[in-house]
């Protein structure tokens, strides 16, 4: 009896480890770069408030989280990193919710792939390179 106890536990641990790394994988990173423009300076300076509280939920509400909200010191920038659902609609209905604002100069969206996904796009690259006979090496 003890023995199955002990293996059903194992087993179940077993089951929410990989699940929440099946869960990870379909959530993909972004980094969000704005620049506010004058009237959203204006916006902020009278409504002075913790903006990544105030984007949390909303993220949240999609399956998202975010994972950190900075500003540049002397660029005028936020700096606001986020997971979102692998879904390309959503991810570019999102970035798209912000242009007819009029609220940003400038605004990207660059996607983040984390460092031992970099290192096997680099030994996959290194292996294409030597396939490639349209370059010297």
């Amino acid at each position: 009896m003890k023995n199955r106890m002990i293996f059903g536990t194992f087993l179940l641990s077993i089951l929410l480890v990989s699940s929440a790394y099946a869960e990870d994988k379909n959530l993909r990173h972004f980094m969000f770069i704005g620049q506010p423009n004058a009237a959203a300076w204006q916006y902020m300076m009278e409504n002075p408030a913790d903006r990544k509280a105030e984007v949390s939920g909303a993220f949240k509400a999609i399956g998202g989280e975010v994972l950190s909200y900075y500003w540049g010191l002397g660029d005028g920038k936020n700096y606001i990193t986020v997971t979102i659902p692998n879904d390309n609609e959503l991810i570019q209905a999102i970035y798209l919710m912000r242009l007819p604002s009029g609220l940003l100069n400038s605004y990207r969206v660059i996607e983040m792939m984390p460092s031992e996904q970099m290192s096997e796009a680099l030994k996959r690259s290194r292996a294409l390179l030597e396939k490639d006979t349209t370059i010297k090496q």
